[in-house]
């Protein structure tokens, strides 16, 4: 197969992935598709190929920027403002640590993100045991995603 039937057969796949899945799965999308481009940052700040760490650091800055928009802030409930304090937070240390050329800040990131990941995650399967455990949570969850941020 050559590798641009490869590329559309993935983006196809990701685009049915991403029009069927519940605001907690759109998320969980999310927080991948930055520890993606997080991990092509850390590679390209250890190679110091500047112009790949920009892209890959604005690919991880556009999905954290997502996050944040996506969180119902009508709700003003303590997740909400918690994640909301959490994606700020991770944004000031994505700049810095791309400013002053830190991989281990980058690496730090990711590891945040894989928590929260796994939280989600942990949701998404207690909400497909019991849908009503979990309404509560669903304010926090994105209400709608570009596809062009995780891809």
């Amino acid at each position: 197969m050559i590798p641009s039937q490869v590329a559309a057969q993935s983006d196809t796949y990701l685009l049915q992935r991403i029009q069927g899945a519940s605001p907690e799965q759109l998320c969980v999308l999310l927080l991948e598709g930055a520890q993606k481009f997080l991990l092509q940052t850390i590679q390209a700040t250890k190679a110091r190929n500047i112009s790949d760490k920009a892209k890959f650091v604005n690919r991880v800055s556009a999905i954290i920027e997502e996050l944040t928009v996506q969180l119902n802030h009508d709700e003003e409930n303590e997740l909400v403002m918690n994640l909301n304090r959490i994606y700020e937070w991770w944004m000031s240390q994505l700049f810095e640590a791309s400013r002053n050329n830190e991989p281990e800040k980058f690496e730090m990131i990711y590891n945040q993100i894989d928590s929260i990941k796994g939280t989600w995650e942990e949701l998404i399967r207690r909400n497909q045991a019991a849908p009503q455990v979990a309404q509560a949570t669903v304010a926090a969850a994105p209400r709608g995603l570009g596809e062009e941020l995780i891809g």
